[in-house]
């Protein structure tokens, strides 16, 4: 089978997969049809979007027809003002609700993170989810063990300590997202598909908040990496605590207005 196949009887010679391809796959043949060049099979980063920007469908690509994917509903666009609104009252959820979240419900939200830009559509990242709640407390001891012996973190440390949980906060699930370690620029990637859990989660009624001490500790720490049984081959590029939300939100807190220069 063909890498990229087209059908020129549905193709109607609109050229958008020619003007679309971000590697240049297509060209113009003289009857104006699309050619596509020989060596796509290699120099193609199955991005999918000859294949989505195409009116008729005549693209199939990797053995995918148009039929094969999900068609936009144009019933569930969202307005500028409900995008500015989810964006704005996400919150960091520092007290959670001890009930955890359903697995399915972080299964949904997980499947849309995948649809999170990578570099070169690698598509780099994995995922780990934490809810066994002996885990959870290792993995903040192991935290801790890993800061002690640097003074910044020496209150979260002593905290723990104490009994408090200022590292994972004693949120019921943990997110993780790992990639390889010498990927082309996995943190990125790793982050932007973390925005889009935090986001999807958002959406849901949940809270999250960014693991950062977690986050530090592990890509130092080969006791959380054998903890969480991570791929030798492989690094924690970042973390988001779950759950459920123990209260509510009334209204947005402000924020500074950001330096915008344009030239």
């Amino acid at each position: 089978m063909t890498h990229i196949e087209i059908d020129l009887s549905r193709c109607d010679r609109d050229g958008l997969c020619i003007s679309e391809c971000p590697v240049f796959l297509f060209s113009r043949g003289e009857d104006k049809y699309p050619v596509v060049a020989q060596e796509a099979a290699d120099r193609c980063i199955n991005c999918g979007h000859c294949i989505a920007v195409c009116p008729p469908g005549a693209i199939t690509l990797a053995g995918k027809t148009a039929a094969d994917l999900i068609p936009l509903d144009p019933a569930l666009d969202v307005s500028p003002e409900a995008a500015e609104q989810l964006l704005r009252s996400r919150r960091s959820v520092r007290k959670f609700r001890r009930k955890p979240v359903d697995r399915e419900t972080i299964r949904r939200c997980i499947d849309t993170a995948r649809y999170a830009p990578s570099g070169m559509n690698v598509q780099p990242v994995h995922w780990i989810v934490v809810e066994d709640p002996d885990l959870m407390v290792l993995l903040v001891d192991l935290t801790a063990k890993s800061l002690r012996r640097l003074p910044y973190f020496l209150p979260f440390v002593k905290a723990w300590e104490q009994g408090t949980d200022l590292i994972l906060r004693s949120a019921p699930q943990l997110v993780v997202a790992h990639a390889p370690k010498k990927g082309l620029d996995c943190t990125t990637d790793c982050v932007i598909a973390l925005t889009h859990f935090e986001m999807a989660a958002h959406a849901h009624g949940l809270g999250t908040c960014w693991a950062g001490l977690f986050t530090h500790a592990a890509a130092r720490s080969k006791a959380i990496s054998a903890a969480l049984c991570l791929p030798e081959s492989h690094k924690v590029f970042g973390a988001l605590m779950l759950g459920r939300p123990k209260y509510g939100y009334q209204r947005l807190p402000d924020r500074k207005r950001p330096p915008v220069r344009f030239t």
